[in-house]
């Protein structure tokens, strides 16, 4: 993925749609269930770009 920043906005939006097929998933039976860990992975991808990767370590450290 290039290093560009990220519109958070949009970022939300994927996410929620993420959650709202899992969770239509989980109240009905034999909806999609197959794709259930691809849709985990991805809203844990999705959550990590929003906040960011946390702060850079350095090696110098005083």
């Amino acid at each position: 993925m290039s290093n560009k920043k990220s519109d958070k906005g949009k970022l939300y939006h994927k996410l929620h749609q993420l959650q709202k097929r899992v969770t239509r998933m989980k109240d009905n039976d034999g909806h999609s269930a197959d794709k259930f860990t691809l849709r985990m992975s991805r809203i844990k991808t999705l959550i990590e770009d929003i906040r960011g990767k946390g702060r850079l370590k350095t090696m110098t450290q005083f």
